[in-house]
């Protein structure tokens, strides 16, 4: 098993920090290249700019689809346990079974405490 593989249960947490970290690098070095390059103070740092924007573009490039296919997975599944009616529960319960099943952890368990509580899943 990869690294990757054995985060489970901490992949979103993971996939958004990554995201959120080369998203701030490439708009901080896009704003230094497009206002402060100019700039008598801040032109020595035009060449780290340009390499750290990449750096922060092919971190978007790995970690943003790995986090919008885990975020949109855990909004699903609060979606689904929003849900009042028991019938359709029972069509969305494998959606919210393998949502669970891949984000893991904390989702699991609350998907499982709630399928309970639901009456559709015995102990």
């Amino acid at each position: 098993m990869g690294w990757w593989e054995n985060q489970h249960g901490n992949q979103l947490r993971i996939a958004g920090t990554a995201t959120f970290a080369s998203s701030l690098l490439t708009v901080m070095s896009a704003a230094q290249l497009m206002f402060l390059q100019d700039n008598a103070d801040f032109q020595e740092y035009t060449g780290a700019s340009i390499v750290l924007i990449v750096i922060g573009v092919i971190g978007l490039a790995v970690s943003a689809p790995a986090f919008i296919n885990l975020n949109t997975r855990a909004k699903a599944l609060q979606a689904i346990m929003s849900t009042k009616s028991t019938s359709e529960l029972r069509k969305l319960k494998g959606d919210g079974d393998e949502a669970a099943r891949i984000l893991g952890g904390g989702h699991q368990d609350s998907w499982n405490s709630f399928l309970q509580e639901k009456g559709l899943k015995k102990r």
